[in-house]
């Protein structure tokens, strides 16, 4: 069911994306940092192994 059919004022709709991309961002940053530990953690145990550089 889309939130314009349950008779959500359009303050309320509006309240709710901008929670909803809040959260959107949040998620990203989690994502994003969650590569970075990965690719951090290959670049050391590669290096670590001599197979890089």
């Amino acid at each position: 069911m889309r939130i314009e059919e349950e008779n959500w004022s359009p303050e309320m709709i509006a309240e709710f994306r901008r929670r909803q991309r809040g959260r959107n961002w949040a998620l990203l940053a989690v994502l994003a940092g969650f590569c970075v530990v990965i690719y951090a953690v290959a670049v050391v145990k590669l290096h670590e192994y001599g197979q890089m550089w």
